[in-house]
């Protein structure tokens, strides 16, 4: 066979390379024109394109396809290589890995479509572990949202620095540190409040009694969160009261305290307060729903293969007197908060005065990561201990009250659901007719559609 001069086969050779290089290069050249600084990037990744399209080659010849991890890695080379920032001054954006890696998590778990299912990362971890164990970094008050979606006070807590700087029930909070908080999430406002100890937060608030707007500079410290407040509500018909912000480690504990003091002082009936209380750690949810139940499940656990693992009274907690009790809840009483009021109601125990609750019945579980963030994951859902899945749909209340706007909770006259609660027990204890409870509600009051 004759063999090509030379002069032929150099030229030739370069025309294939020029044309295997190009057709690498063709979406770039499409997608950046003419801007070369992009061009050299793509060179600069050519050995690793030739190498995952051999890997995608190959894994199509046999079914499979390219690792999620080299695709993630490909991705992420070709961001530090050539991104560019038109509003950078360098034209040249520093690419946080860690951040891109975050969000990609949050979107690969956004895309299930469970709001529980999430990414937390070093710091939110850090707030969960804290609310957990009883304590935090911060002011010391309760936030919420109202009717208008402005996030303002709901309550601040007894002797913490919120408490102490003046801060009332219902402030609506304007702006942190000078920044408005118009608009944003409720955790984005309490990641803007919370810092290190020592140091100082301004929250410019608006308050409804008030014309003007208040500035109040709150030194941050760190606050052991009462888990529980109580009182003897009724002293004359020894009616008492216990509050439940959360269920976290130290709430069992508060919780027998505050039932052992109400009970030398003599209590005839209870009204347990878990408005506005988010949830927490199941295990303690069966603690203190053992303490209404007299046996059975407090709360059934669906597996995600169908098996049913109900948790069971623990008979251990089974050490105070049983008292008419009545439960009030609201939109905001969830996770938890339902777990209890849910046992508590189809057990029979005790009546449920209030609105709604949230209507969360699924269970997370923590899978911490090295680099301190984790995630939280949907394992199970939960049933009442009827089997009853109240997922998005809530727990109804036996005796529908809706409450009135700027309610304060310390203030009793102002609270109508907590009014109606003592009516209920005054009836359960004999003090009034059953006759009362059948007059129409108040017009502050909405019947439940």
């Amino acid at each position: 066979m004759k063999k090509l001069p030379i002069e032929i086969i150099i030229p030739v050779a370069f025309l294939l390379v020029a044309a295997f290089v190009f057709g690498f290069l063709a979406p770039d050249v499409r997608a950046n024109g003419i801007d070369i600084h992009k061009w050299m990037a793509s060179l600069d990744l050519m050995p690793q394109s030739v190498d995952s399209a051999a890997n995608r080659s190959s894994g199509e010849a046999g079914g499979g396809a390219l690792p999620l991890v080299d695709t993630y890695s490909s991705v992420m080379e070709r961001l530090k290589a050539g991104y560019f920032d038109k509003n950078a001054a360098d034209r040249q954006k520093k690419i946080n890995e860690r951040e891109l890696t975050y969000d990609a998590i949050r979107g690969m778990l956004h895309a299930l479509g469970d709001p529980f299912t999430r990414f937390l990362d070093p710091d939110e971890y850090k707030k969960m572990r804290e609310e957990n164990e009883g304590n935090f970094t911060g002011i010391g008050a309760q936030l919420d949202t109202n009717k208008n979606g402005e996030v303002y006070i709901k309550e601040p807590l007894e002797n913490t620095p919120a408490f102490k700087a003046g801060v009332k029930s219902n402030d609506v909070i304007v702006a942190v540190n000078g920044k408005p908080i118009k608009g944003k999430d409720i955790e984005d406002v309490v990641k803007m409040i919370r810092g290190k100890e020592g140091t100082v937060v301004r929250l410019t608030l608006r308050r409804p009694s008030q014309n003007k707007l208040l500035v109040f500079a709150i030194t941050r410290e760190i606050v052991q969160f009462q888990m529980v407040k109580s009182r003897m509500l009724d002293a004359k018909n020894k009616i008492g009261y216990i509050r439940l912000y959360q269920f976290n480690e130290m709430s069992d504990v508060q919780f027998e305290k505050a039932l052992a003091a109400l009970e030398r002082q003599h209590m005839k009936g209870l009204v347990f307060d878990l408005r506005g209380n988010p949830g927490g750690l199941l295990q303690i949810a069966v603690d203190i729903g053992s303490r209404f139940i007299e046996s059975g499940p407090v709360v059934i656990i669906q597996e995600r293969g169908g098996q049913k693992n109900p948790m069971y009274v623990e008979e251990d907690k089974h050490n105070h007197k049983r008292y008419p009790l009545v439960v009030l809840v609201d939109k905001s009483s969830a996770s938890a908060s339902e777990i209890v009021s849910g046992a508590i109601k189809d057990d029979g125990v005790g009546t449920l005065v209030g609105t709604t609750t949230f209507g969360k019945g699924r269970v997370q579980t923590i899978m911490p990561l090295r680099d301190g963030s984790a995630v939280a994951i949907t394992t199970a859902k939960y049933l009442t201990p009827k089997g009853i899945d109240i997922h998005k749909k809530g727990i109804k209340p036996d005796i529908f009250v809706e409450a009135t706007d700027n309610f304060d909770p310390n203030d009793p006259t102002t609270d109508v659901q907590l009014a109606k609660g003592v009516q209920v027990l005054k009836v359960k204890l004999g003090i009034l007719p059953k006759s009362v409870l059948e007059k129409p509600q108040p017009k502050t009051a909405k019947a439940e559609k």
